[in-house]
């Protein structure tokens, strides 16, 4: 099975702080538990503290596809809606989000602009940012 897809998810939600250690200790273990023969990776990332955040993200790194798909960055997306709509993350914290997103994580140029469209007119007093995201509820959760 190819775990590249989810591994990038993990990394990239990771990086943003979109998802606890814990989360991604507990996939990696099931990795283990149902192959014969996991990939080494999964080994070293159990090895990890699931507070080391950026340690996670290093023994992440052989499995992820890079840059990230466009279903991993809408699942990542889809993943920030919830986030805000269920108000486990207020707006201005999902804006700091959304910036390290552009800043952090190399998005193919047509979402890049999407986004700069929707941080443009967020900033003009629109709700663009919380209408852009919307249109994600239903991607995909990896």
């Amino acid at each position: 099975m190819n775990h590249a897809f989810k591994a990038t998810y993990f990394r990239t939600a990771l990086l943003l702080g979109l998802i606890r250690g814990d989360i991604v200790h507990e996939w990696a273990e099931q990795v283990i538990a149902g192959e014969e023969k996991p990939p080494a990776p999964f080994i070293d990332l159990i090895a990890v503290s699931v507070d080391d955040l950026s340690g996670m993200r290093h023994a992440l790194w052989p499995l992820v596809v890079d840059p990230p798909p466009l279903d991993v960055l809408h699942a990542v997306l889809r993943l920030l809606h919830a986030d805000l709509a269920e108000d486990r993350r207020s707006l201005e914290d999902t804006l700091t989000v959304v910036r390290q997103l552009r800043s952090m994580v190399k998005l193919p140029p047509p979402l890049y602009a999407e986004l700069n469209d929707a941080l443009v007119n967020h900033s003009a007093g629109t709700a663009a940012l919380t209408e852009w995201l919307t249109r994600f509820a239903g991607a995909s959760t990896l």
